[in-house]
Formats: structure tokens, C-alpha cells, sequence
């Protein structure tokens, strides 16, 4: 999201509007829940942008017939770098004196990203769910990235105008040609974005190549459709019009939008509408309310406050993990008054610097150079990072983070596993399933030695995300929708169960699937849902005669428990405690509802485990000198494994009170 480039008439309308999509990000980042589509800002600063880049290559292409690659580079490299540079050193030394120890690496390996400016690339890769990643304090730069990539295409479209067209065409055919590529750009972005949307949707949110039609929507409203004179009255309605949509996606959108997709349509255009419009009515309302002092000074300061606001929002969580939304916006009015100083003292300096825009080739060299010592900066902290982490004591937490069984069994979100996924004594004839989502993958260590000391050849069926309980209505967070493959998932291996009819079967699902009081998150389903679902779940097995062990959940901890473990060891300022209640950590609703579902149906038991876990009022993260927790709400294997023999004793007791067979 850049600083406002040059133009040949300045509209205070232009930077009230992008006071209004910064106030929209900030609101959206600090979880104000009316504001849950508020990342639509991003692309009111797309098409803004492509709006006033167009605009001012079309005016060089005009007064020169040509571009000048080195000195549009440079103007660019001049405004973005300097208060990027300042941002980037700040969060990598915020970074290495609060952060875990074991976090400081890959957050420094996302910041040597975000000085080749590639950190959008990055984060599609590894496909991160933009709404449920506020531990990366570089996850906001995306945006920059993607801008920064147009920058490096854009005026490569002119040029070839430039080189091909021109010399004794005249304006309105250039103009034309221009916009004739801009249309079939945007077209073919658009398509891709639709379509990218639905099957890989980190690339489409965070790529630049289906981001491009945005940008070229700007650009094809400064070079032709701005040209076309509107009457007042048309102009004030078409601004009304287009400030609305934009207002309804901000409320109307949340993270259950796919997006960008159609969606992101409805504000592209809005921006549009505002941008053509403007300059019809000057006197109208929406012109007076864009232009007003408050919306232009942060629209102003909005480049250094987007820049400042997330890194410091991650702070505030690190330091308290129940930090709220209050806690969010308090630590964002203080990103705004960095983003007062820096704007002051670094961007403004450096923009209004004539040495740098007569010498373009200088100011190139310069922010090569500027690059090239973020990069390095990035690689040293990277190399301290992991000596912090070297220590015994950490070494211990961060193989804890990554304690989990190794197993080809997991499939995918949309593929299923192929694997043959038995465990335990596979030559075993008395089979035992063990069936569900990742909470039931993390008790396979345990049933797995279980297997092995019983005689009970283990099948483990599971899938990422999707619970037992038949919740067809479930969305899905990464997809954006119904959640459909789980669905069809369930019913096949539903079906393969009953067929194989085992000698007993484990079900276990995560309990964060089931709403709260209070929740407003779309990826939640209604207690009633819950308990029907499950009760469907659990008469289809046991009618068909299979004994059948429902596992109790375990507690959900309100925290990273490696990275809190890892503050700890590290002494780090404001380092707190790592231990949590018992009776918030458990979902009374999900359990209340697990009980419903299992009363009156014959065969069936449910088997507690939570004892095991947290015993008191306030439980620690470490049992019997184990990590508990490989994250928030995960065992670790080696927790999991070590409590086989209590697990095993209660399954094959609970099997004997249904009358099953040990």
C-alpha cells in the first residue's frame, strides 16, 4: 500500500478514501466484530493505486511518448523503502527481545521475504489462512508485496504502447490501445481469480497475477472512463452509490467470504465509482465527508500506519494472550503515533528529496542498496535466532512443537488418505478403528501401543478439520464454504466401518467445532446442531451392533504452549506463568451436548480422559514431566504415547460395561 504518487490535480476526496480503508483495516485487525469484512480496504488501495499509477504513466506517455523505466523505479523505491526499512528493523528487534526464542527464526525468515519482496508468495505457499495467523507480525506486508510486484509489470504495459504504437498516432488512439490492454490484463486476471478462488484460495488472496484486474479496473477509470463528463446530479449518485457498496462489504463481509473471488468486486468497483466520479462533484456529499481534515490526515498517515499497526498488534498478544479488542486498538492508536513520527521524520524527508527524483539512477542504487541491508539484516538475525534456540531447554520446547506421529494417514482438506493405516498388532484378527479429526489423531500414538499390548490391530481413519458428528452445515475455514468432502468423507468411512464390522470403535473429535456463548464465528455450528449430528453419527454404528468408544475432548489452552513455555525458559520481559484454568478451558456446551447424543443408545460409552491432562483448578502445561500440548490444543505424541496404560485400562473397561469383548 504506497504513498500517493504524483498527479496532475490533487483530490482531497482520493485522500479521505484512503483514510476511510485504513480505519477499515486497523478495525478489522483489532477483531472490532461489526467491521469483520474490513480487509476490503486492501482493495479500495488497489484500485487506488492503479488508479493513480495509470494515470500518471499515461500523462508521461502523453508529454514524451515514452516511459522512463529507471526514473518510475526510483520515484517508487523513494517513497516505499525508507519507512518500510525503519518498519522492518523495528519488528525484527521486537521480534528477538519478546518472542519466543523458538519463534524468532521463522519470523526473521519471513522478514529476508519481505526485503526480496516476495512475502505474498511466501504466505500462498504455505498456504496461511490470512484470518487465523496474528502471530506473524509480517503476515500484513503481503499487500506490499503484491503492489510492489505490480509496480515491477504495470509500466512495462506502457512501454510496449510506447515502443509499438506511438510516434504519429495520435492521443486518442494511444489511449484507446492502452485501455484495450488494460481490459484484456483484467480480464484474464479476473478469470483466474475466480477460479483460483475455489481450488487454491491462499494463491488467489495473496497472489499478484489475480490481484492484477483490480489495479487495471483503476487504471481503465483514470485513462478513459474519468474522461467522460457527468452531469452533478449523475456523479453525486454514482458516488453515493459506490461509497455504499464499499460500506456494505466492510459490514457485510467476514471470513466465511470466499474471497477475492466475485466478492471482492463489490468493492473494486465502489472504489471506482467514487474515482470517476469525484471529479463531477466537487460540492456534493460524499465529496465534502471524503474531503474532510479527519479522513485526509489519516489518509495521510495511512502507508506508515498500515506498516506500523499489525507488527505492534502482534506485540500486544505476545505480551498478553488474552489481549481483546480493546487491548488491539489501544496498541494500534500507539502504531498510530509512530506512524506520526515516522511519517514526519522518515517518509516525508525522503519523498520530498529533489536530489534523489534529478538522479534516478542514485535513488535506484540507494534502494538496491537499502534492499540488499534488509536482506542482510534479516540473514543476522536469522543466525542469532537459532542460537537462542540451540540451548538445551529450548531445544526440549521445540521438539515438543513438533511432537507428532509420523504417518501417511492424514490425506488433505480436500483429498483423502490412501495409506493402509493400521497400527497396533497388525497381524491381529480383532481390529479396532479409531476414527475422527486431528483429536483423534493425536491419541493414535497411545492407541497405537495399546494395540500392540492388547492384540488389536488399530485402522486409524481420519481427516483433517472434519468431526464425527454429521454436521453437513459445517463451513470450512480454508475453503470458505461447506465443508462438502468432509461430509462425503463420513459417510464412506462410515460405511466401510459398519461393513468391517471391528470389534470395537474409538470415535473423537475436537469440541471448537460447537458455538459458545457469545461467539460470533461463522466456522461454529449450534449446540443443537452438535448433538444431533453426533447422535446421528453414533446410531449409525451402533445399530449396526459395533461397541463404540466416544472420547471426551481435551481442554483447549488459551495459548501457544510451546511459545509460552518458550518466553519462560528465556526469562523474556513479561513472561507469564504458563498454566490455565480448567473450567474455561473446557466446552460446556460441546459436552453438555456429547452427553444428549449418547443418552438411551445401547452399545455405546464415553471414556474421560481429562483428569489426565488437568486435574486441578489451575493446571499446568507439563504432567508428570511431560509437554502436554504441541500448540494450543494438540497432545504431543510423547504425552499421548505415556498415557497408553491409563487410556487402555478405561477403553477396555468401558467396552466390558457394554458388554464387549476385551
Amino acid at each position: 500500500m504506497p504513498p500517493i504518487p504524483e498527479r496532475s490535480a490533487f483530490r482531497a476526496d482520493i485522500e479521505g478514501l484512503r483514510g476511510v480503508a485504513i480505519l477499515f483495516v486497523v478495525a478489522f485487525h483489532a477483531g472490532v466484530w461489526w467491521m469483520a469484512g474490513g480487509f476490503v480496504g486492501v482493495d479500495v488501495f488497489f484500485v487506488l493505486s492503479g488508479y493513480l499509477i495509470s494515470g500518471l504513466l499515461a500523462r508521461e506517455l502523453a508529454s514524451s511518448g515514452d516511459v522512463d523505466l529507471t526514473t518510475f523505479y526510483a520515484r517508487r523505491a523513494q517513497r516505499l523503502l525508507p519507512a518500510l526499512i525503519v518498519v522492518l528493523l523495528a519488528t525484527l528487534a521486537i521480534a528477538l527481545f519478546f518472542y519466543a526464542p523458538i519463534d524468532q527464526r521463522p519470523i526473521a525468515s519471513d522478514a529476508r521475504a519481505v526485503a526480496l519482496h516476495y512475502g505474498n508468495v511466501l504466505f500462498a505457499r504455505n498456504a496461511v489462512n490470512y484470518h487465523a495467523s496474528a502471530e506473524n507480525p509480517f503476515l500484513h506486508t503481503w499487500s506490499l508485496a503484491v503492489e510492489e510486484q505490480f509496480y515491477i509489470i504495470w509500466p512495462l504495459l506502457f512501454l510496449v504502447v510506447a515502443r509499438l504504437w506511438t510516434g504519429d498516432q495520435q492521443e486518442k488512439e494511444t489511449s484507446k490501445r492502452l485501455v484495450t490492454m488494460m481490459l484484456i490484463a483484467g480480464a484474464v486476471s479476473f478469470v483466474a481469480s475466480l477460479w483460483i478462488t475455489r481450488t487454491s484460495q491462499p494463491w488467489a488472496f495473496f497472489g499478484m497475477p489475480t490481484r492484477v484486474w483490480e489495479f487495471a479496473l483503476g487504471g481503465v477509470a483514470a485513462i478513459k472512463v474519468s474522461k467522460r463528463e457527468l452531469s452533478s446530479r449523475s456523479a453525486g449518485l454514482l458516488q453515493g452509490s459506490g461509497l455504499s457498496v464499499i460500506l456494505f462489504s466492510a459490514l457485510a463481509y467476514s471470513e466465511v467470504t470466499a474471497y477475492p473471488g466475485i466478492a471482492a468486486t463489490l468493492p473494486a468497483i465502489g472504489t471506482a465509482a467514487l474515482l470517476i466520479a469525484g471529479p463531477w462533484a466537487p460540492s456534493s456529499l460524499v465529496t465534502r465527508a471524503l474531503s474532510n481534515r479527519v479522513l485526509r490526515w489519516f489518509g495521510r498517515l495511512s502507508y506508515c500506519w498500515y506498516l506500523w499497526h499489525w507488527p505492534l498488534v502482534g506485540l500486544g498478544a505476545v505480551l498478553v494472550w488474552n489481549i481483546g479488542v480493546f487491548g488491539r486498538l489501544a496498541w494500534s492508536l500507539l502504531a498510530l503515533l509512530l506512524a506520526m513520527l515516522t511519517y514526519r521524520f522518515v517518509e516525508t524527508p525522503f519523498r520530498e528529496n529533489k536530489r534523489y527524483s534529478k538522479r534516478p539512477h542514485v535513488a535506484m542504487a540507494i534502494g538496491l542498496g537499502a534492499s540488499a541491508t534488509m536482506l542482510l539484516v534479516a540473514f543476522l538475525s536469522m543466525g542469532l535466532a537459532s542460537r537462542r534456540a540451540s540451548t538445551p531447554s529450548q531445544r526440549a520446547i521445540a521438539f515438543a512443537r513438533g511432537d507428532g506421529m509420523r504417518h501417511d494417514c492424514w490425506g488433505s482438506i480436500l483429498e483423502n488418505a490412501t495409506a493402509p493405516c493400521e497400527f497396533g498388532d497388525r497381524a491381529s484378527s480383532t481390529v479396532v478403528f479409531l476414527m475422527g479429526d486431528s483429536h483423534a489423531e493425536h491419541w493414535l500414538p497411545a492407541v497405537d501401543r495399546i494395540g500392540r499390548e492388547h492384540g488389536w490391530k488399530i485402522i486409524a481413519t481420519i481427516k483433517p478439520g472434519c468431526p464425527v458428528a454429521d454436521v453437513p452445515e459445517l463451513m470450512n475455514a480454508r475453503l470458505k464454504r461447506a465443508y462438502n468432502e468432509c461430509t462425503s468423507w463420513r459417510r464412506a468411512a462410515l460405511r466401510r466401518i459398519v461393513a468391517a464390522h471391528p470389534a470395537a470403535l474409538i470415535l473423537s473429535t475436537y469440541n471448537g467445532y460447537v458455538a459458545t456463548d457469545g461467539d460470533r464465528s461463522p466456522w461454529r455450528v449450534s449446540t443443537a446442531s452438535w448433538r444431533d449430528g453426533l447422535r446421528r453419527t453414533y446410531g449409525v454404528v451402533t445399530r449396526a451392533g459395533i461397541a463404540t468408544i466416544a472420547l471426551r475432548d481435551v481442554p483447549e489452552v488459551p495459548f501457544d504452549v510451546p511459545s509460552c513455555l518458550s518466553r519462560r525458559a528465556a526469562s523474556a520481559p513479561f513472561a507469564h506463568p504458563c498454566d490455565y484454568d480448567r473450567s474455561a478451558s473446557l466446552s460446556a456446551p460441546a459436552i453438555a451436548a456429547q452427553n444428549d447424543a449418547v443418552r438411551g443408545l445401547p452399545g455405546i460409552a464415553l471414556v474421560d480422559m481429562t483428569d489426565r491432562v488437568c486435574s486441578t483448578p489451575r493446571c499446568s502445561v507439563i504432567q508428570r514431566g511431560r509437554i502436554v500440548f504441541r500448540d494450543d490444543d494438540h497432545l504431543t505424541a510423547s504425552f499421548s504415547r505415556a498415557e497408553a496404560p491409563v487410556l487402555g485400562a478405561r477403553l477396555v473397561a468401558a467396552l466390558k460395561s457394554i458388554g464387549a469383548a476385551n
